[in-house]
């Protein structure tokens, strides 16, 4: 049996049951010498994952995660890491359910049954029947999103970043959210990633005709020295740092929505959440056109719309800066759009299409969006985003 008082190993499908079962009485999910197993689940960069069962009807589940000491995808003697992300994954979800209240954390974030933070482990609720968002996004079955999911994850932002922005929070408040949410290591890997490789490595047949000028260079590297902790210290909020499509989990038959996978929180603009999710769905919108699912396009065009509506509407009942939040949020998401169109995102779905033409044609009509909006959302702001999205359905 695992003891939690010896040197912490990486948990395998064979040693997770084991672990479990010597923390029985903390999580209180499976019936005493209950049978479980443990299946790893494959798709994730950073860290492992597992989805464990036992033989009941009907079966429980719950979600374990650990963070090692490296990437996981790259094995020990890849990329290192401090394995310190899921304390922070774990301080973030702490201060969202104080924020939200138990009912309003119910409805946004999974359950969280036991944190390790000796083996830097995470066992939570498994959210059966749920799906990732940005596999609904790009489904060839062009499914219409509800409502709820986008309004929802407008709320879920709002509420979090209405609750620590920088405006209403006290100083030391503020000082306090800085430091332990500077995530360092989590932060350079996404100014790495994100903001940096695409324009240095990224080739002219990459590029598709996307100008990378001094202007728009300038754009880019204004959204990173923001994201570092260089720019403004008046419109900062605890953001979730990565919410991508892929950090989402709903439910299309209830409209219910979770979030997860917050290890890359820092406290930073919060155009970058809004954006990062928003990416998703121009890049969706984008993918749904050239797959001739137009009903769907009109979909996610309506619950990018959507998404932006609730969030504003929380956001100016207390007064903070929509404009500027919402300058950064169309800068984010043309980056993140961006580096996915040339293909530095790693394996995700968005615009990979057999036949090479059309994938070509796709990924140039998600960089003319780039070029169109980078620049120029200072002036033209979410509307003009959501125009060239809706323009894609002529």
């Amino acid at each position: 049996m695992v003891d939690n008082k010896l040197k912490p190993e990486i948990l395998t499908e064979e040693t997770v049951p084991k672990y479990l079962a010597n923390h029985a009485s903390d999580i209180n999910i499976f019936p005493p010498n209950a049978t479980v197993r443990a299946k790893a689940i494959v798709g994730g960069n950073v860290n492992y994952a597992f989805c464990v069962t036992d033989s009941s009807e009907p079966p429980r589940s719950v979600f374990v995660k650990q963070a090692p000491e490296f990437v996981a995808i790259f094995g020990p003697d890849g990329y290192p890491l401090t394995s310190d992300r899921m304390q922070r994954e774990r301080d973030c979800y702490v201060e969202w359910r104080s924020i939200l209240g138990e009912e309003t954390s119910q409805k946004y974030l999974p359950t969280l049954y036991k944190f390790d933070d000796n083996w830097m482990v995470l066992v939570m609720e498994f959210l059966n029947d749920y799906t990732l968002l940005d596999h609904e996004l790009v489904s060839p079955k062009g499914l219409v999103v509800p409502k709820s999911i986008s309004s929802g994850l407008g709320e879920f932002m709002g509420k979090t970043h209405c609750a620590t922005h920088s405006m209403i929070i006290s100083k030391d408040r503020k000082d306090l959210l800085t430091k332990k949410y500077e995530n360092r290591e989590m932060r350079d890997i996404q100014l790495e990633f994100v903001f940096t490789k695409a324009y240095k490595e990224a080739t002219e047949e990459q590029k598709a005709g996307l100008e990378f000028d001094d202007q728009f260079l300038k754009e880019i590297g204004d959204l990173k020295a923001a994201y570092d902790g260089k720019g403004s210290e008046d419109n900062l909020a605890l953001c979730h740092g990565d919410l991508h499509p892929g950090s989402v989990m709903v439910h299309f038959e209830t409209g219910g929505v979770k979030v997860i996978d917050q290890e890359f929180t820092v406290y930073a603009p919060p155009g970058l959440d809004v954006g990062s999710l928003l990416s998703g769905y121009v890049l969706a919108a984008v993918h749904q056109a050239f797959s001739c699912n137009q009903e769907a396009v009109l979909s996610i065009c309506d619950g990018a719309e959507a998404v932006w509506k609730s969030y504003k509407a929380i956001m100016e009942e207390k007064g903070l800066p929509t404009r500027i939040i919402e300058v950064d949020s169309v800068g984010y998401a043309m980056a993140e759009v961006c580096r996915t169109a040339l293909e530095f995102a790693g394996g995700r779905k968005w615009l990979q299409f057999e036949d090479l033409n059309v994938k070509v044609q796709a990924r140039k009509a998600a960089l003319t969006i780039v070029q169109n909006c980078l620049v120029s959302r200072h002036e033209g702001g979410m509307e003009l985003m959501l125009s060239q999205m809706k323009a894609l359905v002529t």
